[in-house]
């Protein structure tokens, strides 16, 4: 059985800490099964799904020889938002200031997923940092999701890009396994 990977954009920890500490405010308080540990908030830039070990060392010696002039840049958080019917929402996540840096890095990364043989998403790359998932059914309180973010917006410089490994039933469930880093 293949190990699941995928590849992200890591945050900073003065980031990845203040994202928690806004979450953990909610954690009762609105509908959902699952929320983001604290040390795996991420961007992702492509899910890669099973995958052999073999084919992880491959792919990221490729990307290595593509991002090797690429240049590190600045991301904000500064958004929040859902997935989903207001009423049911699938996934609550905190968004990015659009960035062309960003979109070009995703597109370069999918590009190379493909040559390699990666079946890549098809919808259009949605970047956003996830806080909590999975619509709970079963919640019998009222509840209102906030879709505006209150606070100062959150900069930081993209310097790297992690292949992670998933662990399901760990916390934190992705394991960094190869860094490429930006120039």
């Amino acid at each position: 059985m293949s190990d699941h990977y995928f590849l992200a954009v890591p945050l900073p920890i003065h980031i990845k800490e203040n994202l928690d500490d806004y979450s953990k405010k909610w954690y009762n308080k609105l509908p959902f099964k699952s929320w983001t540990f604290k040390d795996d908030f991420h961007i992702t830039l492509s899910f890669l799904g099973p995958v052999a070990s073999n084919k992880t060392v491959e792919l990221m010696e490729q990307i290595q020889i593509e991002l090797e002039h690429f240049q590190r840049f600045e991301l904000v958080i500064e958004g929040i938002g859902i997935f989903g019917k207001i009423e049911q929402p699938r996934v609550w996540w905190f968004g990015l200031k659009s960035s062309t840096e960003l979109i070009n890095l995703q597109k370069k990364i999918a590009q190379v997923c493909r040559e390699i043989g990666f079946s890549i998403e098809k919808r259009p790359y949605n970047p956003h940092i996830t806080i909590a998932k999975k619509y709970n059914d079963r919640f019998d309180k009222e509840f209102i999701i906030p879709q505006k973010w209150e606070g100062n917006s959150l900069n930081f410089e993209v310097n790297e890009i992690v292949l992670y490994k998933i662990h399901p039933s760990k916390k934190p469930s992705y394991e960094p396994v190869k860094t490429v880093k930006l120039k």
